[in-house]
């Protein structure tokens, strides 16, 4: 099989966002581990940002904005959920200790409110 590319196309370039993925992900677990609020918070939009610009950047989506907003939605609903879950099972078993979940809840709730936030003012300011 012979290479028919013409050797007109540039150079393949990196994309940073799946380190920045993995970067946001780290962080909201050991903010959530140590116990630094806004440690895991920030992880978590730096998760979400990072995946909509991924999508972004490779032509799925043609405004970040609809996209981070639902995913902010999405994690609001989820943060709720695990708190939810995770007062239900400390009142059972008494210990938050044990579950960790009132604690990511809150974190990823927080994170998808922040998220909203701003995606909502960085998009009518960029208008």
């Amino acid at each position: 099989m012979a290479d028919h590319s013409t050797g007109t196309e540039g150079p393949t370039t990196s994309s940073p966002w799946p380190v920045l993925v993995a970067v946001g992900l780290v962080l909201s677990e050991v903010g959530v581990l140590v116990d630094l609020f806004p440690i895991a918070v920030g992880g978590i939009v730096l998760f979400v940002a990072s995946i909509t610009g991924f999508v972004t950047e490779s032509g799925h989506v043609s405004s970040p904005w609809p996209l981070a907003i639902g995913l902010g939605l999405v994690f609001v609903a989820l943060g709720s959920l695990l708190y939810a879950i995770g007062t239900e099972l400390v009142t059972v078993a008494g210990s938050e200790q044990l579950f960790g979940l009132v604690t990511r809840g809150i974190s990823i709730a927080v994170a998808g409110v922040v998220t909203v936030v701003g995606a909502i003012l960085l998009r009518y300011r960029n208008t």
